[in-house]
């Protein structure tokens, strides 16, 4: 598995196909010197599309992925073509805040109730 460090610059929406699949982009952009911006779209298929709930661009995040590559013989012009996927696997938020996040002086005083022990996922 691969590793790519960065901040969120978006989140892209829910695309269900005719086929039932499901997948959802995540574009991430690298943390570099500044010399040039380095944006780099993950996919999220099928459950891990609900990693994604939750998550603000400006967030810091780490993705684990795999790069899944795959070859289409085009049946119209008999070419082939090849593509790459970067399929995420796994996504660490690193750090909360956000441009649009609440302070801290905004959140409530009162603790949130015990849930008993149950994991709410």
């Amino acid at each position: 598995m691969y590793e790519f460090t960065g901040t969120v610059k978006k989140v892209c929406d829910l695309q269900t196909f005719a086929s039932g699949f499901t997948k959802r982009d995540l574009v991430v952009e690298e943390e570099k010197d500044g010399s040039w911006p380095n944006p780099v779209a993950f996919t999220f298929k099928k459950d891990n599309t609900a990693k994604l709930d939750g998550i603000r661009e400006g967030q810091r995040v780490k993705v684990g992925f795999a790069i899944d590559g795959r070859e289409w013989n085009d049946p119209k012009t008999g070419n082939i073509r090849y593509f790459t996927d970067l399929t995420a696997l796994r996504l660490d938020v690193l750090d909360n805040a956000s441009p649009d996040a609440p302070s801290p002086d905004y959140l409530p005083e009162e603790p949130l109730q015990d849930l008993e022990g149950d994991i709410p996922f």
